[in-house]
């Protein structure tokens, strides 16, 4: 029987599989608060299965997870690990180093939490620096499902999210904990919905942790409204997106 994991392979299956395929997925996570409903490693949860799930149906070989992230703004909740974002950088960078040394020219980091992404953004870029024949991405399903489907994904902990974990293990969620409230703004002028906006100009910032903003940790689409099944209609489009990305980053020429 043909193996995806990696963790569950022995040295010769990973050779073996490695002689016919140079692409390996690593899934990143983190450990933070999701509302009182969810776990706190749902990211971690969600970027292992969706990463098991492409590897089966693109039949590339998927890393072991790494479950901790970058969590600063979240620290305020009990629960959350965090580790400084160039640190994640290093730690990914050596991770994926040392599938290249076993073969491995083509990456594809499913990642599952918004605080990696400024760090896997460099990690994509240092891999190709160090070794001109590497190419590397990282793909967030809340960035790529508002562009091909009808799903916004604007939670965290909330509908969407919280539905992926449903479809994934449903044991893990207390539904009846679910609960939505209204995030409150710094000022009248200085708002929070997805993003920081000062007279409904988008803004970047900085130093503002979301207890700020809400006492119970989720936010957005309402996490009483989420179902086990649109967890799985949209992890079904989000995986056929990606065997597709897979594809297409064998075929780039190294």
């Amino acid at each position: 029987m043909h193996k995806t994991l990696i963790s569950e392979m022995s040295w010769y299956e990973f050779r073996d599989a490695m002689a016919f395929n140079d692409l390996i997925i690593i899934p990143v996570g983190s450990n933070e608060e999701h509302g009182p409903h969810n776990p706190l490693g749902t990211d971690t949860i969600l970027a292992r299965e969706l990463a098991r799930r492409i590897g089966e149906q693109a039949g590339v070989p998927v890393a072991p997870e790494i479950p901790i992230g970058s969590t600063h703004n979240l620290a305020a909740f009990p629960g959350t690990v965090n580790v400084d974002p160039m640190l994640l950088r290093k730690v990914v960078f050596e991770i994926a180093e040392s599938y290249v040394q076993h073969g491995a020219r083509r990456f594809l980091f499913v990642n599952g939490h918004g605080g990696n992404s400024n760090s896997l953004d460099f990690v994509c870029d240092d891999l190709h620096a160090k070794y001109n024949d590497v190419i590397a991405m990282h793909s967030e399903w809340w960035k790529v499902l508002p562009f091909i489907s009808q799903y916004k994904c604007d939670d965290h902990g909330g509908k969407h999210e919280t539905s992926f974990v449903l479809d994934v293990d449903p044991d893990l969620c207390h539904m009846e904990r679910a609960k939505t409230v209204p995030r409150a703004s710094l000022t009248e002028r200085l708002t929070y919905t997805d993003k920081f906006r000062f007279d409904g100009v988008n803004i970047p910032t900085c130093g503002v942790t979301l207890d700020k903003l809400t006492p119970m940790g989720n936010y957005g689409a309402r996490a009483e409204e989420a179902t086990a099944e649109l967890g799985a209609e949209m992890s079904r489009i989000y995986v056929d997106y990606c065997v597709e990305l897979v594809k297409e980053l064998k075929r780039v020429y190294l």
